[in-house]
């Protein structure tokens, strides 16, 4: 997600103590300025840049920020990376960025697990999951005004599900897609009123539920989804956390993952209020939670 149309981010400093403080665990190395997505696989925390950079999976160090290992996916383009998620046997890079609503080459990478860990020159190779969404019709839209930009992506059971970036109504459609190699037309399921941007998302196996992050006026957020059943992510019960991430580098939340203890780790990407940085949150110290 580039700077130029979040304004938004403006108003958090008019917001200081609105929202739930966010300690910054450590700001990020350059070369990962673009943090977008986040995910926590056997004890290694793993991030990837968005649009236009190097089709790269870096892996992090949890307290220093430093980069310790990058593999890099050759058969493919990072032409807009924007979130990962990973089941029992593979993670998944979701390539479906689109500010502009206009992509017509939506793409999930599939890559083996086994594969990531093993590699001994640090490249693997992706198989490609395409896919258009069901319900779009017009690929013609002014840009920051389409409701098929995505930056969000979770492994639930045996699908995938995105969770659209609306920049029309600020909600977001929930499309389900198979996690098969292939060419789909994602079906969508469901629409749940964020009443912001929805940059990130993770699925808590641990404790059966979703978590999303976006953007909103005045401050960042988090949602929880709890209680849902068979893909039905709106019958569930929501908890929305007002974040205050603490000041000193980047506020633009974009990814997230859950790591021990009922915590997770928050990325952010370069913006104008700083460098990229590592942020965590413990939910058993949520004060400020609203349910919505």
């Amino acid at each position: 997600m580039k700077l130029t149309h979040l304004i938004i981010l403006s108003f958090i400093f008019l917001a200081r103590g609105f929202g739930e403080g966010l300690p910054m665990q450590t700001t990020l190395d350059s070369s990962v300025n673009e943090s977008s997505g986040l995910l926590m696989i056997d004890g290694k925390l793993i991030t990837h840049n968005d649009s236009d950079e190097t089709p790269e999976l870096f892996e992090i160090n949890k307290k220093t920020g430093a980069v310790e290992r990058s593999v890099y996916v050759k058969n493919v383009k990072n032409n807009d990376w924007e979130d990962i998620a990973a089941d029992k046997d593979y993670i998944y890079i979701g390539d479906f960025g689109n500010n502009l609503g206009n992509r017509e080459n939506l793409m999930v990478y599939k890559i083996s697990k086994k594969e990531y860990h093993n590699t001994e020159n640090d490249t693997v190779v992706a198989e490609k999951i395409e896919f258009n969404y069901a319900t779009q019709t017009n690929y013609n839209t002014a840009r920051y005004s389409s409701n098929f930009d995505a930056e969000a992506l979770i492994s639930y059971k045996d699908n995938l599900y995105i969770f659209t970036k609306n920049w029309d109504d600020k909600n977001t459609d929930i499309y389900k897609l198979s996690k098969e190699p292939g060419n789909y037309t994602a079906e969508k399921i469901d629409t749940i009123e964020t009443n912001g941007l929805i940059t990130g998302a993770e699925y808590d196996e641990k404790n059966d539920r979703v978590l999303l992050v976006g953007s909103g006026i005045p401050t960042p957020f988090l949602i929880e989804l709890k209680n849902f059943s068979n893909g039905k992510f709106s019958n569930g019960k929501f908890l929305k956390h007002d974040l205050e991430p603490q000041l000193g580098a980047s506020i633009q939340i974009e990814g997230i993952t859950m790591t021990e203890n009922n915590a997770c780790y928050l990325s952010a990407e370069k913006s104008i209020t700083g460098a990229s940085a590592l942020y965590k949150f413990d939910f058993d110290n949520s004060v400020n939670k609203i349910e919505m």
